[in-house]
């Protein structure tokens, strides 16, 4: 039997209606006394608060979790912290960052993204896989973890063609199977999520997803210890539980960013490419107190160069060899090749009251394919000993941090499109050279062997930093310095 209720009533013990026909309502709670009540406002229950985290469009169940309050009311809230984050727009290896592996099988390296299966085969038994040197945390305790990348595919799924993309471990042959962890797949019966714990593959059923050939679109991966997720431009298209006799969804606690195209079984139907734009490693349910030096240097690299550039090593520090001593100029790096760490060997003979370039390095100059990144100073460091028998002397070697400036030259001019050096000085590393000094000897530092600035200098993409020095006394006339120089940085 029906209950009708009449738009607008107001009687005693008659519900109320608006005009769009909703029941007006005051939620009933259980008073102290346990009885059930209801109505006025000094009367009024609670809501329970749910967010809503996918509305079931796709796996046709609403996914709902409620927040948690402590007993002292706070929310418990936390921030992402990003563990790595790289673009494909660049055209050569960053060789510091990824390992690829590949039989047959080539990369192509584009500004518009890296391009798996570049010269377009079918052979059977050929493939590629890419992997991060780094490998990232995944943690119990309600921490998640977020793997998301950019990409897109050439054509529709072909015939004994595997792409797999996300956080696993593959061996370094063909064809690169994960052995552990957690991805997109993509078969000829479409796309999938799998979640691997150490060789056993848990998939989901291929999504209800249909994509656009060449078309980018947003992939994430949310793993923790009850269950792997996996979106489609922010859309939940499965879900895999964590199997009851596994403590998380793979054994690894740690696992690189990886990729692998693969051709299996016999020749594929048809050419089919992935172009990865770019990914991003991040982890929330904690709060982590890291600078944005600490993520620049974690993301880009400790001493090495930056995606798009010079890959290798910053510094001048040659494998067992010495380099050939020079004199030192105010125009030009005379003395060891440009780095952020120089093994400078310096022929004792730089004009007193003449700077003299020891280290220079010129921050790389932002493009679309290299990151426009600025150079963090906390910091130099130096020491120095007799290589050959000094001559000449005694003098007092001062030092000084050079930085702004758009040329090498320590003579480059302040104007318009031009910046003269900023100079701070190090009295720190002031040296002090007796008259012909033995060979073997330290040369004596009084102030010590680092200077440390309480608030970092900044240098500019495009802009260069140098370490200089000059000397007050009597000039040197033979003889070889050691000098080892080192500055304390981070990437921002």
């Amino acid at each position: 039997m029906a209950i009708q209720i009449g738009t607008g009533s107001s009687s005693v013990g008659n519900a109320n209606v608006d005009s769009d026909y909703n029941i007006q309502v005051v939620l009933p709670y259980t008073d102290a006394a346990g009885n059930n009540v209801g109505g006025g406002t000094a009367k009024a229950g609670a809501v329970t608060l749910f967010s809503e985290n996918d509305n079931g469009a796709v796996t046709g169940t609403r996914s709902l979790v409620s927040p948690e309050t402590d007993d002292d009311y706070r929310l418990r809230i936390a921030v992402d912290t990003v563990l790595d984050d790289e673009t494909f727009n660049y055209t050569t290896q960053n060789t510091g960052k990824h390992n690829n592996q590949s039989t047959t099988m080539t990369y192509g390296y584009t500004t518009g993204g890296l391009q798996t299966n570049a010269s377009s085969i079918t052979t059977t038994t050929t493939g590629l896989s890419l992997s991060t040197y780094a490998m990232f945390p995944f943690f119990s305790s309600g921490v998640s973890t977020y793997i998301q990348f950019e990409g897109s595919f050439s054509a529709q799924p072909v015939a004994n063609t595997i792409i797999d993309i996300g956080p696993f471990l593959r061996p370094t042959s063909n064809p690169y199977a994960p052995t552990d962890g957690a991805y997109f797949r993509l078969t000829s019966a479409g796309l999938m999520g799998v979640s691997n714990h150490n060789g056993t593959e848990t998939t989901t059923s291929v999504f209800a997803f249909a994509y656009t050939n060449s078309s980018v679109y947003k992939f994430l991966i949310v793993v923790n210890n009850n269950s792997t997720e996996f979106w489609i431009d922010d859309t939940l298209h499965g879900r895999i539980n964590t199997p009851s006799a596994q403590a998380q969804p793979f054994m690894s606690t740690s696992l690189p960013f990886s990729m692998r195209h693969v051709i299996t079984g016999g020749a594929a139907g048809a050419v089919l490419q992935f172009t990865l734009r770019g990914y991003g490693i991040s982890i929330g349910g904690t709060v982590l107190a890291r600078s944005l030096g600490e993520l620049g240097n974690g993301a880009f690299g400790s001493y090495q160069g930056l995606s798009g550039g010079t890959m290798g090593t910053i510094g001048t520090y040659t494998n067992s060899t010495n380099p050939t001593a020079a004199v030192p100029t105010n125009t030009t790096a005379a003395v060891g090749a440009a780095g952020l760490l120089n093994q400078a060997w310096e022929t004792f003979s730089l004009a007193v009251n003449t700077d003299g370039i020891l280290l220079s390095y010129q921050v790389p100059t932002g493009t679309v394919s290299v990151p426009g990144k600025r150079l963090k100073v906390t910091g130099v460091k130096l020491s120095a000993f007799v290589q050959t028998v000094l001559a000449g002397g005694p003098i007092v070697r001062t030092f000084a941090l050079a930085f702004g400036h758009t040329a090498v030259s320590m003579a480059t001019a302040e104007a318009a499109t031009t910046k003269a050096r900023r100079i701070v000085l190090l009295p720190e590393l002031t040296q002090v050279i007796t008259a012909n000094q033995a060979v073997s000897t330290m040369i004596s530092q009084p102030g010590g062997y680092v200077s440390s600035f309480s608030e970092p200098i900044y240098v500019n993409p495009g802009e260069f930093v140098a370490v200089i020095v000059k000397g007050i006394g009597t000039v040197g006339t033979s003889g070889t310095i050691v000098n080892h120089i080192q500055l304390v940085y981070s990437w921002e």
